[in-house]
């Protein structure tokens, strides 16, 4: 029997590197939707954090939730829903656009807390899964089992607050995690019930080894995509050869495409034409991303032709290879925040033992950990732990450089940044103005604005624009 945990984020804005979840929920079920256990847990704010108003009255969090010492803080924050993540393993773990942001949330949770493992939902025999995708291929192959709303533009909406009304989800309390979680849940129910055999064959991509096992077979494969505000759609293709240095990037053959066989036998320029050009003739894609792949089981004989002569041809493929791999290559190394610099390599493994001993220790004794690794970025991510909670191990210069750094990261008004500053909370608040929110709530948020930016000593804009 497989565990299932599905589960969503509220956050404090929309870039996971720089903003920080509010809200987490999660409900386990075994593989009939049966609830084993739920988990709903909040946080305080971190302190080098400047919440987007926006994001504050779609989610309705109020800012006094924000500072309430009864909640956890961050760091606890990161540790409770890692030991959840363990505690259940394993399990398939399901969100809503969860490979593109919940997950991403998680991860830098993880990274920016220095828990001993960032990829928790892919250890200890975890897997995952992307509800929004699984629905893309409800909705190409087989549209009668959902209703589908249209938004005010008369586009077909894939939103799941909108989603799971349509289809008789009563009460959704929208844009709260638990909310979130349990119309998660009612849809899925309604497409295993719909469309069993469909339903069973999107799980299954939860499995990467699954994944490359079907698409190595060179038979064709179907997958459903969507780009922009256009709808899903079903491409039909052929696995024709993984990314040199990255054996999780494949190429994807499109079997539509005309002369298709000229493809096959063309040069390498030819191939990164395919690859670069539009229409894609060439798609790359991540067999460890929860995208949809499944048989087709409308191949016709050229489509069969096509993938053997693929398997076929090693050269084509080796080009393939090659070609991808050189997508990558040149590319300008701009400096990166510490917080950008996530994926830039694995935490060694006396590390990561530093890490597991950074739990359980004294704030001092956590000091010392942050003071004798070997990551530069752990180090930088762990005094500023330090800072965060035990500001009391600082002396005053230590002190001052801290309060000197968050109110040069709002103040920056001279580059654009991917967080939320000073002058961002401006223009936010002006908006919400003009959309008629309440002056109530205008005034809530700009005291707490106002307060927050006092705290730590920056100067203030004029907020009569915002009055």
């Amino acid at each position: 029997m497989e565990r299932f945990v599905f589960y969503d984020f509220e956050t404090s804005g929309a870039k996971p590197a720089f903003d920080q979840p509010l809200q987490f929920a999660a409900i386990v079920t075994d593989d009939n939707f049966n609830e084993l256990d739920r988990m709903e847990l909040r946080c305080q704010l971190s302190p080098h954090i400047l919440p987007s108003p926006i994001a504050l009255h779609v989610t309705g969090v109020r800012p006094g939730q924000l500072l309430n010492s009864n909640l956890v803080n961050q760091f606890e924050f990161a540790q409770r829903l890692q030991s959840f993540i363990k505690t259940w393993a394993p399990a398939v773990w399901i969100g809503y656009n969860s490979i593109q942001f919940d997950e991403e949330v998680m991860r830098h949770l993880f990274y920016q807390n220095l828990q001993p493992t960032i990829y928790a939902t892919q250890r200890w025999g975890n897997s995952r899964l992307d509800a929004m995708k699984m629905i893309w291929a409800v909705y190409d192959k087989a549209p009668g089992v959902l209703v589908w709303p249209t938004n005010e533009k008369g586009l077909t909406s894939f939103k799941l607050d909108q989603l799971a009304p349509a289809n008789g989800f009563a009460n959704h309390n929208a844009h709260d995690a638990m909310g979130d979680v349990e119309a998660l849940i009612f849809l899925l129910y309604k497409i295993k019930s719909g469309a069993s055999l469909l339903y069973d064959q999107l799980v299954a991509n939860n499995n990467k080894h699954h994944v490359k096992d079907l698409i190595t077979a060179f038979k064709p494969v179907e997958i459903t995509l969507r780009f922009g505000a256009s709808v899903p759609k079903t491409y039909v293709g052929c696995f024709c050869g993984s990314e040199n240095g990255n054996p999780n990037r494949i190429g994807f053959f499109d079997l539509n495409q005309d002369n298709a066989f000229d493809l096959i036998n063309g040069s390498q320029k030819d191939i990164e034409d395919a690859l670069n050009g539009s229409p894609k003739k060439i798609r790359t894609l991540a067999i460890n991303k929860a995208d949809t792949f499944t048989v087709c089981e409308q191949a016709d004989a050229l489509h069969n032709s096509l993938c053997a002569e693929i398997q076929r041809n090693e050269g084509f493929r080796s080009k393939v290879s090659q070609a991808m791999a050189d997508r990558y290559l040149g590319d300008e190394q701009e400096e990166k925040f510490v917080e950008e610099k996530i994926y830039d390599g694995f935490v060694s493994g006396a590390d990561e033992e530093r890490l597991i001993k950074f739990q359980s220790a004294s704030w001092r004794e956590r000091q010392e950990l942050v003071s004798g690794m070997d990551d530069v970025r752990l180090r930088q991510l762990g005094r500023r732990l330090i800072a965060f909670y035990a500001p009391e191990l600082l002396n005053s210069e230590e002190k001052q450089k801290f309060s000197r750094y968050i109110c040069d990261k709002w103040s920056e008004t001279e580059k654009a940044v991917s967080w939320t500053t000073m002058e961002q909370v401006q223009v936010d608040l002006v908006r919400l103005k003009d959309k008629g929110v309440p002056k109530e709530e205008l005034s809530r948020l700009k005291r707490f604005y106002e307060a927050r930016f006092q705290q730590y000593g920056c100067e203030a804009y004029d907020w009569l624009l915002c009055a």
